[in-house]
Parts: structure tokens; C-alpha cells; sequence
């Protein structure tokens, strides 16, 4: 075997298997008696359309029919998990204010809960368009609430709480987007996936596992901080490992990636370049959840 023979079938190795079974020997024949005498090596556009041809073969085989009723299954549990994530996540800070007896502080949360538990009952009921509006709806509102405050900042430092604020500063600007930055990608989620909904998991699965969870995290809220945590992170665990038993929810746990990367990691990002490097994989990310929600038909 000559060398450039050797380095085309080192190329032809990007095609699939049984692609190769078929082709590759009527492949290789064209490649050589193509090729000028005396080469010993490929051209490197030569090499170029090999190696793209055979990943272009890979990409519209994944995901491979066995698996693409896993990946649609998990799409749209995915989308039923975000609004319920920020539901619980709402429940939480309501529960821990009320705790403190900072009523004031709790019916704020409770009335931003609200939206994203009917966000889920509707997703669940089948009312996917209603899902959508409503989502987008409190995105909106987030966008525009976030923007008030950014304008209202004056010159010189804020404080709020226990947080000093410096207007103008990046970590600001930083900081209150990425907090409307979690129900933008709920939404997405939502209008990307065509059925959002508990899939083969089951209606009353998923009921249990989520009621569950939803009652831990109030509970936990309620308790001292050390229990409520123990007891909060032991039910995620719990259903976590149950979840990832089966294929549709270790695929659903890699589909909720961007919006648990914005969800729950924001506060590791605290300067614009990280709002631009966390926003542009959310946007990969999404792009990759719309691909298999859409690809992801039985065939």
C-alpha cells in the first residue's frame, strides 16, 4: 500500500462504517486515478471535502433512529421543567420571607411565582400557544423591570439591601441582566420544543416528583438554614437519581443545560464579558435544543 493510499483511507475514516463498506474501495480508485504521479500525500483542498463530506454524513444521522424518540421526549419535559423551575425557585424565596415574618418581602415573590405556575398548566394541559404568551408575557416584564432600575441608578453609589451598587459599572449592567436573563430562555424553550408536556415519564410520575421537590425547597425554606438545605438538596437528589435511570431523562438533564446555566450559574458571572460569554452559549445551546426538538420525529 503506497502512502497516499494509506492517507486517503486514513481521510475516508470521517464517513460512517457502513458508508465505507459500500464506497470507500470506488472512493479510493476515483481518489487515485485523479491524484498526479509521484504524490505521496492528499491536496489539502482534497482533504478538506473529505473530512467535511464524511462529518456531513454523521450530522444527519444524530440522532440515530433509536435514540430520536428519547431526544423529542426530552425536549419537550425539558420545556415543562424550566417554567416549573422558576415556579419553585419562586416558591422558595416567598416561603423563607414569610419565615421572617417580611410579608412584605414574601407577597412580591408569591405574585411573581403565580404567572410560571400557570405557565406549567397550561404547557401540561396541551395549551402550548397560551404557554407561550404567558412566558413571554413575564419575560417582558422582567426586561422592562430590569431596565427601570438600571436607568433609575443615579450617579455615584446605591445601596440596596446589603449590596452597594456603583452606577456604570459593569458588574451592574452585568448583574441585572443576567436576572431577567432566566425567564427569556424559559420562553425560548417553550416556543422551540412542539410539545412541551411529561412525555413517557408520565403525568402522575412527574406530578409526584415535582410536588415533592416543590415541598422540600418551602419546607426547607422554613427550617433552619443547615436542615433546609440538607433537606432541599436530599429530595433534588433523590428524583435526580431516579431521573437519569432512564434515556429520556439523562437526555432531558443535557437539554435543560442553557437554562440551568443561567438559572442557577448567573451569579458566577459578574462582568459584561461574562454576560457575553454566558450569553452566547445559552444561544448555542438553544440552537442545538431547537435542532433536536425538530429532528428528534420518530422516522
Amino acid at each position: 500500500m503506497s502512502a497516499l493510499e494509506r492517507r486517503y483511507r486514513r481521510l475516508l475514516a470521517w464517513y460512517p462504517k457502513d458508508h465505507r463498506a459500500r464506497h470507500e474501495e470506488e472512493m479510493l480508485a476515483v481518489l487515485l486515478a485523479a491524484s498526479a504521479p509521484g504524490r505521496s500525500r492528499p491536496a489539502g483542498r482534497e482533504a478538506f471535502d473529505l473530512v467535511r463530506g464524511g462529518l456531513a454524513i454523521r450530522l444527519r444521522r444524530f440522532p440515530p433512529p433509536g435514540s430520536r424518540r428519547h431526544w423529542q421526549a426530552a425536549t419537550g419535559l425539558a420545556a415543562l421543567l424550566a417554567p416549573l423551575t422558576l415556579f419553585g425557585a419562586g416558591l422558595f424565596r416567598a416561603a423563607g420571607y414569610a419565615g421572617r415574618l417580611a410579608l412584605d418581602l414574601a407577597l412580591p415573590q408569591l405574585i411573581y411565582a403565580l404567572p410560571y405556575g400557570l405557565v406549567v398548566l397550561l404547557a401540561w394541559l396541551g395549551r402550548r400557544w397560551a404557554a407561550i404568551a404567558c412566558a413571554w408575557a413575564m419575560a417582558a416584564l422582567d426586561a422592562a423591570e430590569t431596565m427601570a432600575r438600571m436607568l433609575a441608578l443615579s450617579e455615584g453609589t446605591v445601596v440596596v439591601g446589603d449590596v452597594l451598587l456603583v452606577s456604570g459599572r459593569p458588574l451592574i449592567a452585568a448583574t441585572m441582566l443576567l436576572s431577567a436573563l432566566p425567564a427569556c430562555v424559559c420562553a425560548a424553550m417553550l416556543t422551540l420544543v412542539p410539545s412541551p408536556g411529561p412525555g413517557p415519564v408520565g403525568s402522575r410520575r412527574l406530578l409526584a416528583w415535582a410536588g415533592g421537590v416543590l415541598a422540600a425547597c418551602v419546607v426547607g425554606a422554613l427550617v433552619p438554614r443547615v436542615f433546609g438545605a440538607v433537606l432541599i438538596l436530599a429530595a433534588i437528589a433523590t428524583v435526580a437519581v431516579m431521573a437519569l435511570r432512564s434515556a429520556v431523562g439523562r437526555r432531558t438533564a443535557a437539554v435543560l443545560a442553557p437554562f440551568l446555566l443561567v438559572a442557577v450559574m448567573r451569579s458566577w458571572f459578574t462582568d459584561l464579558a461574562g454576560l457575553a460569554a454566558v450569553t452566547v452559549a445559552t444561544a448555542a445551546l438553544l440552537g442545538v435544543t431547537a435542532w433536536l426538538a425538530r429532528t428528534g420525529k420518530p422516522v
